[in-house]
């Protein structure tokens, strides 16, 4: 790997090195300090058990390396956004959403990163804010984390009353009727009104946890 393209990955670079220098083949790419632990792996299956897993509000279960992985397996730009998987993490974790979800929706929204409908990467709107089909392109974000949070933002007015954390950034967040959606299943029809949203983002985060070894 090139020293300019390392640095331009930033944090997200070590993660890539350490996939890539396990071979090019999505199955050779485990890196062993990503596989989960017994505990980890408990969690999940404690939580799929309970009927929790798509609890908006609530802890990430997965590394950044397990999340540039499903990019990775995607063909998503690694290049440009190596350091999304940190972000995510970091941002969701102050206003105590789940990493996980608010990612896979990303993963749904920007067709991994390729962005091949209304919404443009220079928008850095990775949840599709505002952005209601026929050309409209929604809303847009001075640079990633700002994007980023702003989606947080936004699942957190649905999932839950509790203040917000960091200041306000989400343009939309106080059209939405505070708590009614806690759960991923009660943002289809809100969200956007595609009736399968939910069950497309579960799909995404199912996929994730298989690649990590969670099931």
């Amino acid at each position: 790997m090139r020293r300019k393209q390392f640095l331009q990955i930033g944090v997200g670079a070590i993660a890539i090195f350490s996939i890539d220098r396990l071979g090019k083949n999505s199955v050779q790419a485990q890196d062993f300090l990503s596989l989960p632990t017994g505990s980890r792996r408990e969690q999940v299956c404690s939580q799929v058990i309970a009927g929790q897993i798509d609890r908006i509000m609530g802890g990430g279960l997965t590394s950044e390396v397990q999340l540039l992985r499903l990019l990775r397996l995607n063909n998503a730009p690694l290049n440009i956004y190596g350091d999304l998987p940190t972000i995510y993490r970091e941002e969701a974790v102050i206003e105590g959403v789940n990493y996980d979800i608010a990612f896979c929706q990303m993963c749904l929204e920007t067709g991994f990163l390729q962005f091949d409908g209304d919404v443009k990467p220079e928008q850095n709107n990775f949840g599709g804010i505002g952005a209601i089909g026929n050309g409209i392109r929604g809303d847009s974000f001075s640079d990633r984390r700002i994007g980023v949070r702003a989606q947080i933002q936004h699942l957190k007015a649905y999932a839950t009353t509790q203040p917000l954390v960091q200041p306000l950034v989400d343009p939309r967040f106080s059209l939405i009727k505070r708590g009614t959606a806690p759960l991923l299943s009660q943002l289809s029809g809100r969200w956007a009104e595609d009736l399968n949203y939910d069950k497309k983002i579960m799909s995404i985060l199912r996929r994730l946890y298989q690649l990590s070894g969670f099931f």
